[in-house]
């Protein structure tokens, strides 16, 4: 459906135009009973694209995971902080997401930060911002993780709700919108393990990690009435209300260019993660056996015709090459060939 309806061209080529090698060709994969492609182009959206940004959480999920844990595991401590502002039905997204990110660094800069940070010894921090629609319209929130050396006691985890929690509200308010709930604008929480950590964000999905709180967005559920963006796409695909459709795209547009998911400088070498992009992430093979090389000219007429190209993997999973080749003959496209032809 992206494939028409999206405004960016990235999202519109990614899993549908090939990248050039193996001559143009694609290749139906096999990896534990699902069939995927592969030799396709990926836009490397965590925002806008369902199959990157599965792909690319995922990865950042594991990365977030093993930092948590392995700083729990040394003595240390993580602190979760969310931040949220009153927003209202008709705030155009693009701002808000401006105001969170502008707010989130007016939290973590100034003496006044640097005292707290050093008194409490903060080593560094990971930010992911998630986006929900409802009935009070657009909600852009933060979740961030503070890695703060040694055990943060209950004096010391109270000086910092003092500082961010009032540091919060005057920027907020200084913007011009309303006060923040005086909790609930910034929630913290002391994360004693990975394990309790990943029990308490369970609530909202199925994961059971920090890293999936943190990074997966697309395996959320929006709450009391509210909609994850990839909800709104999925309502538009069933509904047809162009309401939704303008929805979409005023999310696709307003988060472009915006970072999803940030680690403060320096905390990747203190916790010994190595840095990967999202490209990299997104571009990742799944691998798996070969079972069909679809020629590029096939494969072009694949793409012309709505949800072929998934009702094909579902006849490679049923049916193999034979299955593919079934179907493809009912639409009057060539057929795939056997993965040891050299087409």
């Amino acid at each position: 459906m992206l494939w028409r309806e999206s405004r960016l061209s990235r999202l519109r080529n990614c899993g549908r135009i090939t990248h050039g090698g193996d001559g143009g060709n694609v290749r139906a994969r096999k990896k534990e009973d699902v069939v995927h492609y592969s030799g396709l182009q990926s836009c490397g959206s965590i925002w806008a694209c369902p199959v990157c940004s599965a792909k690319i959480r995922n990865g950042r999920a594991e990365e977030i995971s093993a930092a948590a844990a392995a700083w729990d595991e040394a003595g240390n401590t993580v602190v979760m902080l969310t931040l949220t502002f009153p927003h209202d039905l008709g705030m155009r997204l693009a701002p808000l997401l401006v105001l969170l990110a502008d707010g989130f660094r007016a939290v973590i800069s100034g003496r006044p930060w640097l005292r707290v940070r050093d008194q409490l010894s903060i080593e560094g921090s990971i930010r992911s911002v998630e986006v929900t629609h409802g009935v009070a319209g657009w909600h852009p929130h933060a979740h961030v993780l503070l890695f703060a050396r040694g055990e943060l006691r209950a004096e010391g985890l109270a000086e910092l709700g003092l500082y961010v929690r009032g540091r919060w509200a005057r920027w907020i308010t200084g913007q011009g919108y309303r006060l923040p709930h005086e909790t609930h604008g910034a929630d913290l929480m002391i994360c004693r393990s990975a394990e309790e950590a990943g029990l308490y964000m369970a609530k909202t999905q199925d994961g059971r990690s920090t890293g999936n709180e943190m990074a997966r967005g697309d395996m959320k559920q929006g709450r009391e009435g509210s909609r994850t963006p990839f909800e709104i796409l999925d309502d538009f695909r069933w509904t047809g209300d162009v309401e939704d459709l303008a929805l979409w795209h005023e999310y696709e547009t307003a988060t472009k260019g915006h970072q999803c998911i940030t680690w403060s400088k320096g905390l990747r070498e203190i916790t010994g993660v190595a840095e990967v992009t999202d490209e990299q992430l997104a571009e990742e093979e799944v691998g798996g056996e070969d079972v069909a090389v679809i020629p590029a000219e096939v494969w072009a007429g694949i793409v012309k015709i709505p949800g072929l190209d998934a009702a094909l993997l579902g006849a490679c999973e049923r049916s193999g090459l034979a299955g593919m080749n079934k179907l493809l003959a009912r639409h009057g496209l060539g057929p795939c060939l056997p993965p040891a032809v050299d087409t």
